[in-house]
């Protein structure tokens, strides 16, 4: 059997929404606001003590005081 009879339900996988394309020209097209840049800082930190193997333990700080 051909895969050609298949192709009628394959699914787009490069779709974009228009949503999604709003969203993204928005984001384009204004700053972040306040709260989305500390929201971004926060999110780069705990990535980057999830990722580096050597990040010193004594800047987490969550033991502080323990």
């Amino acid at each position: 059997m051909s895969n050609d009879t298949n192709n009628d339900t394959d699914i787009d996988k490069a779709y974009v929404s228009p949503y999604d394309k709003f969203l993204f020209e928005f984001d384009a097209t204004h700053k972040k606001s306040v709260s989305q840049m500390k929201e971004i800082k926060k999110h780069e930190r705990i990535a980057l003590m999830r990722d580096d193997k050597n990040y010193p333990e004594e800047l987490s700080g969550i033991w502080t005081g323990f």
